[in-house]
């Protein structure tokens, strides 16, 4: 479904796009399993044919309002639109109202700043004033990412493991937490045996409650370097990285970002910053920032969303700099509303052409507005 929503003052129209992406297998996290990812495209339009898109693409159970609510917001709050001036007008009304719909936020955000740096003629990482748009030589534009490892038995998980280091990834994630300890256990302790050199990620999705601290000394022995959302709630976090030297991360237990500044630090060793669920562009990197000068290290990651979507994430991991980000996701899906950015040697390419770097096909949102992917 495709709604036209209104005109800004400057002519800028407003339309909305909902998309079905079908996963190629099953993502079995700490919270549901995941077979499709549905969401909404926001495109503002100029008058002299320029777009910028942005993607909305809430999870039940992540944090915030689902997509019914996101959908049936967003399109009230857009069709207000008519008296802003301009896309800039747009953002800077979304940072002030839609703080309680994240995803709202970070598409109402997103698709004006892809518009205003489509009409500098420049990227959105300079855009965004992220040093790695002029890094020199091999460097220039390249956003180092972990890759996300699958497997339900632990010789899946070591298959999968070689496959991606011989893809360059030097980080690799591997979600834990809906089966028993010791079937984990032995799946890390495979991924580890392949890749004895790789940065090590496992994400619990919140799943061990009050077992996380026997989970967290149980996996210490295979050095991860983060151990993300064992518990739910900032306070557990904080308590769980008391108690043990595991590094802990946040993830969906991080307060919005409206909030955020009133609990730094964070008390935990790192935060996955997810910029489709969270809010505009600037204002994840600015959380980014302020994290990592209290001590906290920002992940930037996708959110499993469409090309949109993880080529925003892309953007602003660039300009937040830190670790290597979490963003190689686009292949777990049968099809896309365009090509994603390309991840070559474990990092994902930012183009040089302007704005995000690259639109939805026309053709293929038709044909995904209603899930027909194939599969």
């Amino acid at each position: 479904m495709t709604v036209a929503l209104a005109s800004l003052r400057d002519g800028t129209a407003v339309t909305l796009h909902r998309y079905v992406l079908r996963l190629r297998r099953p993502l079995a996290t700490g919270r549901r399993t995941l077979r499709e990812r549905r969401g909404l495209l926001l495109c503002l339009t100029d008058d002299e044919g320029r777009e910028g898109w942005g993607d909305a693409a809430p999870l039940e159970g992540f944090g915030g309002p689902g997509l019914a609510t996101t959908a049936r917001s967003l399109e009230r709050w857009l069709r207000g639109a008519g008296e802003v001036a301009d896309a800039e007008s747009l953002a800077r009304r979304a940072d002030e109202t839609l703080g309680g719909l994240p995803c709202a936020w970070a598409a109402v955000g997103g698709a004006a700043a892809d518009l205003s740096a489509r009409r500098r003629g420049t990227t959105l990482v300079a855009l965004l004033g992220g040093a790695a748009a002029a890094a020199p030589g091999p460097l220039a534009g390249r956003v180092p990412t972990a890759a996300l490892v699958g497997g339900e038995s632990p010789a899946e998980v070591a298959a999968a493991a070689e496959a991606a280091v011989s893809e360059g990834f030097g980080t690799l994630k591997l979600k834990v937490g809906y089966r028993p300890l010791a079937h984990d256990a032995a799946r890390v302790a495979a991924l580890r045996e392949a890749a004895p050199d790789a940065g090590l990620r496992l994400d619990a999705n919140g799943a061990w409650g009050g077992e996380s601290l026997g989970a967290a000394e149980a996996l210490a022995r295979f050095e991860p370097e983060v151990l993300e959302e064992p518990c739910r709630g900032l306070d557990a976090l904080r308590r769980l990285q008391s108690l043990t030297g595991v590094p802990i991360a946040a993830d969906e237990s991080l307060p919005p970002l409206a909030d955020l500044h009133r609990h730094l630090p964070l008390g935990t060793s790192a935060a996955v910053l997810k910029p489709s669920a969270l809010g505009g562009p600037s204002a994840v990197v600015a959380a980014a920032a302020a994290l990592a000068d209290s001590g906290t290290a920002a992940i930037v990651g996708s959110f499993l969303e469409s090309a949109v979507g993880v080529a925003a994430a892309a953007h602003v991991a660039a300009a937040a700099g830190g670790p290597p980000a979490g963003l190689a996701t686009s292949a777990m899906l049968q099809d896309d509303v365009c090509e994603p950015l390309r991840v070559t040697d474990g990092a994902v390419r930012l183009p040089a052409a302007s704005g995000l770097g690259l639109a939805p096909d026309p053709g293929r949102l038709a044909r995904l507005r209603d899930g027909g992917n194939g599969g």
